[in-house]
Parts: structure tokens; sequence; C-alpha cells
């Protein structure tokens, strides 16, 4: 197995029909074929980010532009007619909107 190394950390290339299943979706295995050497770059890539010298930059939730934070006021609002959103929803439970599983923990 090839794995990608970065300075602290080794990556390994992961297994395109497990990550196919993981994403729920079906592909053949000339698409494994195709894909697998495009994920493992997508993976060197990753590797190589991981190896990049940050201790000169200081830690932010997110990049700043150079006028400053310019997010508008998080400010809450009343939806009036909750009845008419929930119609809409499969299932719910309670004030929580029920969804299906995503992952497979095994």
């Amino acid at each position: 197995s090839r794995r990608f190394a970065a300075k602290s950390s080794v990556l390994d290339p992961p297994d395109v029909s497990r990550l196919a299943e993981t994403a729920r979706i079906s592909i053949s295995p000339e698409e494994v074929e195709e894909f697998a050497p495009k994920i493992r770059q997508v993976v060197d890539w990753f590797g190589q980010l991981q190896a990049a010298d940050l201790q000169s930059i200081k830690p932010a939730l997110r990049a700043a532009d150079a006028e400053g934070d310019n997010l508008r006021d998080d400010e809450p609002q009343v939806f009036d007619n909750r009845d008419a959103m929930l119609s809409e929803v499969p299932t719910y439970e309670d004030s929580y909107i029920k969804v299906p599983k995503v992952l497979n923990k095994e």
C-alpha cells in the first residue's frame, strides 16, 4: 500500500470502493480504476498541506479581507407559519427534524 508522508503524519490513500459506499454512490470497477489515481493525488495534496510551516500564522476562525470583519449581525428571525414548514418534513419529533442516518460506524 502506497503511503503519503508529511512532516508529522502519514496519510493512507483511501479504498475507493469503500469510499464510494460511504458516500452512498455506485461505481463500476472501471470507475474505481479511473478515480483511484485522482483520489491518491488529492490525498497527496493534503499531505503537502500538512507539511506547510504555519508557525508564523496567527490562528483564526476564518480569513478576513482587507476591510476587516464584514459579516452581518446574527439576529434570530421568527417563522410565523411553523405548521406549514413542518407539513413538508417527512418525520419530526418535538422540535427536531429527523433525518436518515448518514454514516455507518463499524
